[in-house]
C-alpha cells in the first residue's frame, strides 16, 4: 500500500485536478499527502555584453516572490476544504535546478502525483527529473480528470521491456484493488525475451496469481503509432488507468524521433502511472 503520497504543484489552480487525484488514492489507502509546492526563481538578467542588470532582475525576483505569497494562500485555502490532511513543503529553487530538487524531494514519499506535462518545458523537466532521478513511481493526471474512480479498471501496456515490468511492480498496490487489469500490447510478436510465446500470457498469469481479475488484449496497430492504438483501446475499455514502463530507449533519440511515452504525457486523457 502506498502510504506516504507526494502531489507536486506549480499552480493551486492548474493543477487542481492533481491535487484531487492525490486525495483520492490517500484516501483509498490511508496514506499521509503531502503538497510540494514548487516556487521557480526566474533567472537573472544579462545585457547582450553579458553585465547582470542587477536593479531590474531584483524587480522581476520581488515580483515572482509575491506571486509565490499567492499561491501559498491559494493552497492553504484549497487545503482548509479537503476532507484529508495535508502537509505543505514549499520547494523554492532556479529554474534549472528545480528537476533534480524534485528529485530529490519525490525519494521520500511513495508515489509523486502531478499534472502530465503536456509540452511544457518546465513541467516535463520536472516529471523527467522525478521519473528518473527518484527511484519511485509517478502517477500523471490530465487536465480533464474529475475522477471519481481512480485504479477500478486498468491498462497495463505490456511489451516486455525491463522498464514495464519496474512499473507493474510499483503499481501493485493499486492493481490489488482493481475490479479489472487488461494486459494490452499493440503489434506483439511471439517472442523468448519478450512477451513470450502467447504475448500477454505469461504477465496475466502472473497477475491471476495474485488473485486479480485479468484478461488480455493483443491489438493490431495497422501501421499506425502505438501510443494512439494505446490510448484508444483503453479508452474503448472505459479504462480509469494506464501503467507504463517511462521511456524504453534512450530520451534523447525518444525525444528526437518521437516515441510513445512522449505521446502519452502530451496526449493522455486517463492518469498514467509511470516507472523507469
Amino acid at each position: 500500500m502506498f502510504k506516504d503520497i507526494a502531489v507536486s504543484l506549480f499552480s493551486v489552480s492548474e493543477d487542481e485536478p492533481a491535487l484531487a487525484a492525490a486525495e483520492k488514492l490517500a484516501s483509498v489507502s490511508d496514506a499521509d499527502l503531502t503538497a510540494v509546492l514548487l516556487e521557480l526563481e526566474p533567472e537573472p538578467i544579462y545585457t547582450f555584453e553579458g553585465v547582470m542588470v542587477t536593479a531590474m532582475w531584483t524587480e522581476v525576483l520581488a515580483q515572482a516572490r509575491e506571486g509565490f505569497a499567492k499561491e501559498r494562500a491559494l493552497l492553504d485555502a484549497r487545503i482548509k476544504r479537503s476532507e484529508r490532511a495535508i502537509a505543505v513543503r514549499e520547494l523554492v529553487v532556479a529554474s534549472g535546478l528545480a528537476a533534480g530538487d524534485a528529485a530529490v524531494h519525490a525519494r521520500h514519499a511513495d508515489l509523486t502525483v502531478m499534472m502530465r506535462p503536456g509540452g511544457d518545458n518546465w513541467r516535463i523537466a520536472v516529471f523527467e527529473g522525478v521519473l528518473f532521478g527518484s527511484g519511485r513511481p509517478v502517477l500523471l493526471v490530465p487536465p480533464s480528470w474529475k475522477g471519481p474512480e481512480l485504479g477500478r479498471n486498468v491498462v497495463v501496456a505490456w511489451n516486455g521491456k525491463r522498464e514495464a515490468a519496474r512499473a507493474l511492480a510499483d503499481a501493485v498496490p493499486l492493481l490489488d484493488k482493481a475490479d479489472l487489469v487488461t494486459i494490452m500490447t499493440v503489434d506483439a510478436e511471439p517472442s523468448v525475451d519478450g512477451v513470450g510465446p502467447a504475448p500477454g500470457a505469461d504477465i496475466a498469469a502472473h497477475l491471476a496469481r495474485r488473485g486479480l481479475k485479468v484478461e488480455v488484449r493483443n491489438l493490431d496497430g495497422l501501421g499506425r503509432d502505438s501510443s494512439d492504438i494505446l490510448m484508444e483501446g483503453a479508452a474503448r475499455i472505459g479504462a480509469d488507468l494506464i501503467v507504463m514502463g517511462g521511456y524504453g530507449r534512450a530520451r534523447l533519440r525518444e525525444w528526437i524521433f518521437g516515441g510513445v511515452t512522449r505521446a502519452v504525457i502530451e496526449n493522455a486523457q486517463v492518469p498514467v502511472f509511470m516507472s523507469h
